[in-house]
């Protein structure tokens, strides 16, 4: 599973959010949000921007590698 999908379970979980709760309030059905957490399908970079919004992540939140970025 992608870091940033954690990173955006693990604020799910740290807010007390349900998944049912968070998929309301990106306009998702449970099933689609619950595969998308598990790693099952992909992201999209619109439900990641509606996540992380929702979630109150910014950018910062997600750290990169520089190893990765050079």
């Amino acid at each position: 599973m992608p870091d940033y999908i954690s990173i955006i379970d693990n604020r799910r979980n740290q807010i007390g959010m349900t998944i049912r709760a968070l998929a309301r309030k990106v306009n998702m059905s449970d099933d689609l949000l619950s595969r998308t957490l598990k790693g099952k399908r992909k992201m999209t970079a619109s439900e990641f921007i509606m996540l992380s919004y929702v979630l109150g992540l910014s950018l910062e939140d997600y750290p990169i590698e520089a190893e990765r970025a050079v």
